[in-house]
């Protein structure tokens, strides 16, 4: 009579059968205090590399079954990502550390989150407080009921969820699922999140995103016009908001941005430079740019009033207001930048002759006068600037520069641009 065939003999039979040569299963780490060692699975190549890891279950029959769904397991996240058995394993742990959830599946998503984020530490405080803001969004939108079965579901309950106050179009639809889906690119590469849950293709991320119903001129911030700047300089002035004055022209009359008030300075030439305040994720840790110079560019009638807010600013005969100089001593504190720029728009927007201009120009905001720089770089001198020249001065490169303001053309700009090339064409009769 035929001895009865090991347990393990038949596991082995069954391994082969599902999944073909190269596979194979034993037993290790026995010793005297453990007899009942793991499993150890090895698979070996056509070229014969091999690999072994050791499977978290004890070397016994009733693990067979177990043992065998591990392996499958293995088997398809090598296959899906194209990994080796080793980071198969690491995956295929991690995804199981947490509790399940029937048949919701991967169930680690606060663990995902949390060690996402993590990742992320380094970046500008203003930058990793939105992202943690969207990823703990995407995290209660996969905890809901039903739960998401994948990517694609998970990206249109978020925008179901979150974007009622995101216009079809606008940049917050947009930073939000990208940040969406680099959290679940996130969660299925380095977390062992199921496959399923990878971000959708591109279209069905720009139907979640839509389309703006304004066009790009519309949304354009308009800039402060020559004559509505110099009248609001003399209102400030009748009124003794000198301080308020004096940012207003620095931030209106050198195209600052208003956060760079934090970092003007006056050399012993006489002449303004500013430094970084733009921080992302290409320039943090970089070498810090030289400081750029300022050279302001006058209003008709106005003409060298840049220069001496200037010099009122270099000798402190006259101060920024004080909210805003509080706001230039916490940026060490803080790490960030932005709270100057937003301390100097509140007081605009509380000053009443402001009020009164927005109100008569719908869209002006207080970077209109920084807009308005560069409308008088180009739209305001019978000799305009080169594109090239204005974005130096303004702090930005030439494609950013033709980007926001290229779309400054209207009807009598192009009259005028035809009359002049005609004129070149045409020989003028002696």
């Amino acid at each position: 009579m035929a001895a009865r065939q090991q347990w393990f003999e038949t596991l082995r039979l069954q391994l082969h059968q599902e999944h073909g040569k190269g596979w194979s299963i034993r037993e290790v780490g026995v010793t005297p205090r453990n007899p009942i060692g793991r499993a150890q699975l090895t698979r070996i190549l056509e070229n014969r590399d091999r690999s072994s890891v050791t499977l978290p279950l004890e070397w016994k029959a009733t693990n067979s079954t177990a043992i065998l769904t591990t392996v499958g397991q293995l088997r398809a996240l090598m296959e899906e990502r194209n990994l080796s058995l080793h980071d198969a394993m690491r995956l295929n742990t991690e995804a199981h550390s947490g509790t399940q959830e029937g048949e919701a599946g991967f169930s680690g998503w606060d663990a995902v989150a949390e060690r996402f984020l993590a990742s992320l530490q380094g970046r500008r405080s203003s930058t990793l407080r939105d992202i943690t803001k969207r990823t703990e969004r995407a995290v209660l939108a996969l905890k809901g009921k039903p739960a998401p079965r994948d990517g694609a579901t998970l990206m249109r309950r978020y925008a179901d969820r979150f974007f009622a106050d995101c216009p079809p179009g606008g940049v917050g639809r947009k930073r939000a699922l990208q940040d969406v889906a680099r959290f679940l690119s996130y969660a299925v590469e380095q977390c062992g999140a199921p496959v399923r849950y990878m971000p959708p293709s591109r279209a069905v991320i720009n139907e979640l995103i839509g389309s703006a119903t304004t066009t790009a001129s519309e949304q354009l911030t308009p800039p402060i016009k020559p004559e509505d700047l110099a009248a609001l300089l003399d209102q400030l002035e009748a009124d003794g908001e000198h301080e308020l004055r004096l940012a207003v022209g620095l931030v209106g009359l050198y195209g600052l941005r208003p956060a760079e008030l934090a970092v003007l300075q006056v050399g012993e030439d006489g002449k303004g430079r500013v430094g970084q305040v733009k921080r992302n994720t290409t320039n943090m840790g970089a070498r810090a740019k030289p400081l750029r110079l300022l050279l302001p560019l006058d209003i008709a009638g106005r003409e060298g009033e840049g220069d001496r807010l200037l010099q009122l600013y270099g000798s402190e005969e006259v101060k920024l207001p004080k909210s805003i100089r509080n706001q230039i001593a916490a940026v060490e504190v803080k790490d960030r930048f932005q709270d100057v720029g937003r301390e100097f728009a509140q007081l605009l927007r509380r000053y009443g002759p402001w009020r009164a201009l927005v109100a008569r120009c719908p869209g002006l905001t207080p970077y209109s006068l920084r807009h308005g720089y560069a409308w008088r770089a180009h739209c305001c001198s019978a000799n305009p600037m080169h594109p090239r020249i204005a974005a130096a001065l303004m702090g930005h490169n030439t494609a950013t520069h033709l980007k926001h303001y290229g779309q400054w053309t209207d009807e009598a700009a192009l009259e005028e641009a035809l009359e002049r090339f005609n004129a070149g064409v045409h020989p003028v009769e002696a």
